[in-house]
């Protein structure tokens, strides 16, 4: 499911079980499938209770259908608790909460009615209706299993149900969804994997044919259905993959809206999700524990919703979905870092490198510099690259990647600068986390104990979808002693790394050579690797057999 989605390989073993009808933190206790638990579970209530659960299904609807998401905007949802927070807002109230989320301008509202997990009930979805009035949409979100129960939401006035693509079997699926545009409410189908996507493709061509594509709402969710963990990217990345089947489908169906759901837990991730170019954003979590927060929340994705026609703006984070996309599953993504000439960019391309990094630091060795010169060097290179490119000489254009270490400096200046005029793909701002701009790149956090791993974190939360972690410079021969500076040729211990990794998806770098490169791709299997000292001859200057032999054992 999408907000909190629950995982089909969940066992969780926490330190508080499940104990009667209340959940402990940190977390239940589950020993089988999660979801199949809830959908048994469901079922077993069904069979029991009946599709009201017990309660009393009014006789008609009472409010007129209000469309749902059509402008971008906001879902925050009235949520309880969860299988993997245990409680979230123990004491919420569903109209009170409505109402709020209301003032604070969202487009829509997602009420959980799924009551053995998630704490919410159909009496909290009437509440929630009778809050939203007649100009705010009203989603039930819960785990659907039959056509019966979408009449159920209709009557209790909700304008969209949330059906969930992997647990239903797609006639079903249909099914439900048809029953849906006959009440003329919306359907917000959640996908995931391929098999998610096919079965949408089913759901979408109904739609067509019922002249109901305003009424499909597409949600992609950015947490691990097998780990609990949060990427942003996520949905951007599904999203690039439905637009790729769409084209060899040659599909003549409207593209759907498509909205990112789970993980914006602060205004800057909402700001992120709306510049990405979603329609929406489904907001659980962070909404239900502070509802006075909502305005911001509403706010930023809307700010940067807005703010996405600026080209240069989060165009590094759609530029690299789309190599993570195309990547083989196997490989990592290889940055070739500290470069300085054209000839060493173009064979790095040419071997494969999916990202080349120039760095703009004033103490370092590989240190590009500013002015006109510089930035002739790097629109040649990048023109270059684009003619092979284009020619078929290189698979995909790399993206070009400014390094530096002091954003207000000449060269930290100067490299947003390319940046903003389109000759750098983005900004590693390395060793400046305090400064770090989301929108134009990500931060590169050097490590040399546990407590640097607090800062990983702190990234994490506030929305950074990526962190690259680096050695920490501890050696006065290496930029005069910075602390900001890589270039270290040292690898970072192997329990900084594993915890790193815990954290988020790993971004490796740091004294990465062609000898050490398989073992470290195969015991931390990082997404991404940065290679620099370790295929020089000199600072700047790369060694093109070290090179060829670093892509040979990646092979």
């Amino acid at each position: 499911m999408r907000g909190e989605s629950l995982p089909l390989q969940l066992h969780v073993v926490a330190a508080y079980p499940f104990c009667g009808d209340t959940p402990q933190r940190p977390g239940w206790y589950f020993t089988m499938d999660i979801l199949t638990e809830i959908c048994e579970k469901r079922l077993s209530d069904i069979k029991a209770k009946g599709f009201s659960f017990g309660h009393k299904i009014p006789e008609k609807r009472t409010r007129p259908v209000v469309p749902f998401l059509p402008q971008p905007g906001t879902i925050l949802e009235i949520k309880r608790a969860s299988p993997s927070k245990g409680w979230i807002a123990p004491e919420l109230d569903s109209e009170k909460t409505a109402k709020t989320y209301i003032k604070a301008g969202t487009s829509a509202v997602s009420c959980l009615t799924e009551e053995n997990y998630f704490h919410g009930s159909l009496e909290d979805l009437q509440k929630t209706c009778r809050a939203a009035g007649k100009k705010t949409a009203v989603l039930r979100k819960d785990f659907l299993l039959e056509p019966e129960e979408i009449e159920i939401a209709y009557r209790y006035g909700a304008d969209a149900v949330l059906l969930i693509a992997r647990i239903l079997e797609t006639e079903k699926l249909i099914s439900m969804a048809e029953k849906a545009f006959e009440l003329g409410i919306s359907v917000l189908l959640e996908v995931r994997e391929d098999s998610d996507i096919e079965k949408a493709f089913f759901v979408l061509s109904k739609a067509h044919k019922k002249n109901a594509d305003d009424k499909i709402v597409l949600g992609i969710n950015s947490r691990d259905l097998a780990t609990f963990t949060i990427d942003l990217l996520i949905p951007l990345k599904l999203k690039e993959r439905i637009s790729k089947i769409y084209k060899e489908k040659g599909a003549d169906l409207p593209f759907p809206r498509v909205i990112s759901e789970s993980g914006v837990t602060t205004p800057a991730a909402a700001d992120f999700v709306g510049n990405l170019g979603f329609h929406g954003v489904l907001i659980g979590e962070a909404a239900a524990r502070n509802p006075k927060e909502a305005k911001k929340l509403v706010s930023s994705f809307k700010d940067g919703a807005l703010k996405k026609h600026l080209a240069y703006e989060y165009s590094f984070w759609k530029k690299l979905a789309a190599k993570l996309e195309n990547k083989s599953p196997e490989k990592p993504l290889v940055k070739i870092c500290g470069l300085t000439d054209e000839n060493d960019a173009v064979k790095a391309a040419e071997l494969g490198a999916d990202l080349l990094g120039f760095i703009f630091a004033e103490k370092s060795k590989r240190n590009n510099g500013t002015g006109i010169e510089s930035e002739k060097k790097l629109a040649a290179i990048r023109e270059k690259l684009s003619s092979m490119t284009a020619g078929g000489e290189i698979k995909s254009l790399p993206l070009m990647v400014g390094v530096i270490v002091e954003p207000a400096s000449e060269e930290g200046l100067f490299a947003c600068q390319l940046c903003c005029k389109g000759i750098l793909d983005g900004i590693q701002f390395h060793g400046c986390s305090e400064f770090a701009d989301g929108a134009t790149g990500y931060s590169a956090v050097p490590l040399a104990d546990a407590n640097d791993l607090e800062e990983i974190k702190l990234l994490n939360a506030v929305g950074f979808p990526r962190v690259l972690i680096d050695a920490k410079n501890v050696s006065s021969e290496n930029a005069r002693g910075d602390a900001r500076y890589g270039g270290t040729g040292k690898t970072i211990d192997e329990k900084l790394v594993t915890e790193a990794k815990k954290i988020g998806t790993l971004w490796l770098s740091g004294g990465i050579t062609p000898e050490n490169v398989k073992q470290l791709v195969s015991d931390f299997k990082p997404e991404l690797i940065d290679v620099a000292s370790g295929i020089e001859s000199e600072p700047g200057k790369k060694d093109l057999d070290k090179m060829n032999k670093l892509f040979d054992e990646l092979k």
